[in-house]
């Protein structure tokens, strides 16, 4: 068996997988109630809950599958990129727990977990196809033509796509994370009458931007003041139950417009990327991939394009170990394993992924 931890930012995950790559347990412990008062993460909190709850996680893990360290043929870690005291609490662990049982510890760049995360799910896809991986660090548009061999076709130039959601949710006065508030607050809203602007329209680029928009935004609410930022931040359930006023007629209509640009956003880079890169299967991941809007209009570009859709099961959407095992492994099995000294291992903020050049 292979167990898998991933630390990369505010959720610790611990997952056990079996040679074959097929889940035994997949666990996962959130900060959100610690952050959400917040209107973010604090990294600081962040880093100092994962020390107390990997040790019980991992106990948890071990007991549910009635396993061990002396089960275990490798020890997979998120090592890159992320919060970096956060990462360092992982691999720190991890580097301990590979000592002690003696094997082989095999690093992840947690980008190409997301990447990969659909297979979880998908038994039936491989390789070659478009991907997208949208999270609230990272918006990268990739052509995955095997594993590790992936061509950078675009990436965000200023913010993340979820990113952009948390804080547009935290304007209109919302809680953290943004992204599940802002879909509901748009499922309610029957049609969405604002017209934000499209960043980089007209552009010859798979870059993407969403600062422009989450301007456009801000200067929306400001106008219709519901600008509340600075205001104590609420939940949905909470705004739910206010009484019906044209304040949460406006602010629906601000989160399902927002929505609907972010959705043109994405589709217009996959139809841009598929005139000049030509593939058979479409691949949305990311915490973003979560979301329903997207994913329907997604679905409706593989329809039209008689192509395949692809994207993760809600729990391998956001943050999971299972996702950083199943890469681990994939490695392992073609031998990609560093023959270095892994306590020499160290935690970088900085993926590999994030670093290539991007395509003309």
């Amino acid at each position: 068996m292979i167990l898998a931890i991933e630390t990369s930012c505010d959720d610790s995950a611990v997952a056990l997988l079996d040679m074959d790559g097929k889940i035994i347990t997949n666990q996962i412990s959130s900060q959100t109630e610690l952050h959400e008062k917040y209107g973010g993460i604090v990294p600081e909190i962040a880093s100092r809950k994962h020390l107390t709850t990997l040790p019980l996680l991992l106990r948890h893990v071990f007991d549910q599958s009635g396993t061990g360290l002396k089960d275990l043929k490798a020890i997979a870690v998120t090592y890159a990129p992320g919060l970096i005291g956060s990462l360092l609490v992982g691999v720190s662990y991890a580097k301990s727990l590979a000592w002690m049982a003696g094997v082989p510890l095999i690093p992840v760049d947690h980008l190409e977990g997301h990447l990969l995360a659909p297979f979880l799910d998908h038994k039936e896809l491989d390789f070659p196809y478009l991907g997208l991986i949208a999270s609230g660090g990272h918006t990268h548009l990739i052509i995955a033509q095997g594993l590790g061999d992936y061509q950078l076709l675009g990436r965000t130039m200023d913010d993340a796509a979820g990113e952009a959601y948390d804080k547009v949710a935290k304007m209109l006065g919302f809680q953290y994370p943004g992204g599940p508030v802002i879909e509901k607050l748009a499922s309610d809203c029957p049609k969405a009458s604002i017209e934000f602007p499209i960043p980089l329209k007209g552009k010859k680029t798979f870059d993407f931007s969403f600062s422009g928009l989450k301007t456009a935004v801000r200067n929306e609410a400001i106008a219709r003041d519901l600008y509340v930022e600075k205001q104590e931040l609420i939940s949905y359930e909470t705004f739910s139950k206010k009484p019906e006023s044209d304040a949460k007629v406006m602010t629906r209509d601000i989160a399902a417009s927002f929505q609907k640009t972010v959705e043109k956003i994405v589709i217009q880079r996959f139809e841009q990327a598929l005139k000049v890169y030509p593939q058979k299967k479409l691949v949305l991941t990311g915490g973003v991939a979560a979301n329903r809007g997207l994913q329907k209009g997604l679905d409706k570009l593989a329809s039209g394009k008689k192509i395949s859709f692809y994207y993760p099961g809600m729990r391998h959407c956001t943050d999971n170990a299972a996702m950083i095992g199943y890469t681990a492994l994939q490695h392992l099995k073609r031998g990609n394993v560093p023959q270095n000294d892994y306590l020499r291992l160290n935690a970088s903020s900085r993926s590999p992924i994030s670093q290539m050049t991007v395509s003309a």
